[in-house]
C-alpha cells in the first residue's frame, strides 16, 4: 500500500476521534478500537477495490482490541486506526505486512504479544450501520 494512501487513512481516522490535540490520542483511543476499525475498514473499501478487508480480534493481558488486515493479492497490510493505544508516540497506522493472511496473527502477536484471530471480513455497510458505528464512536471519546 502506499504511503499517501496510509496517510490519508490517518487524517480520516484523526477526523473520526475528533482530534484536536488538546487530549492526548491514547486517552482518547480508549475503547473506540471496535468501532473506529470498522470505519476505517469501510472507507478502505471505497480507496482499494477488489481487495479483502478484514478485522482481526487481539487479547492483550485483558484487553481486547480490533484492528484491520487488508489483502490486496500483492501483499498483506496490518493496519491499527488506534494504535496509539499501545504505542503512544507511534506516527503511522501500519503496524506490518506480510506475505499472507495466515501469517497476519503470527505477526501481530509478536508486535502486541497476546492472542489473534481474524475475526470477521468487512463487506459493504449500510448508511445505518455507518451512523450506528459513528454514535457510539462519539459516545466513546466523549
Amino acid at each position: 500500500m502506499n504511503e499517501g494512501l496510509i496517510e490519508k487513512a490517518k487524517e480520516y481516522t484523526l477526523r473520526l476521534l475528533k482530534y484536536t490535540g488538546r487530549r492526548p490520542l491514547y486517552i482518547i483511543c480508549e475503547d473506540s478500537c471496535s468501532e473506529v476499525s470498522r470505519l476505517l475498514a469501510s472507507w478502505f473499501r471505497d480507496k482499494i477495490p477488489g481487495a479483502k478487508i478484514y478485522i482481526a480480534k487481539g487479547k492483550i493481558k485483558n484487553q481486547a482490541h480490533d484492528l484491520i488486515i487488508i489483502d490486496n493479492n500483492k501483499e498483506v497490510d496490518i493496519i491499527d486506526p488506534t494504535v496509539w493505544q499501545f504505542f503512544k508516540n507511534k506516527r503511522s497506522i501500519i503496524m506490518g505486512k506480510t506475505r499472507t493472511i495466515g501469517e497476519a496473527p503470527h505477526k501481530l502477536t509478536d508486535i502486541y504479544g497476546g492472542k489473534w484471530k481474524i475475526s470477521e471480513r468487512i463487506t459493504k455497510y449500510s448508511k445505518k450501520e455507518i451512523i450506528k458505528l459513528e454514535r457510539v464512536l462519539a459516545k466513546n471519546i466523549g
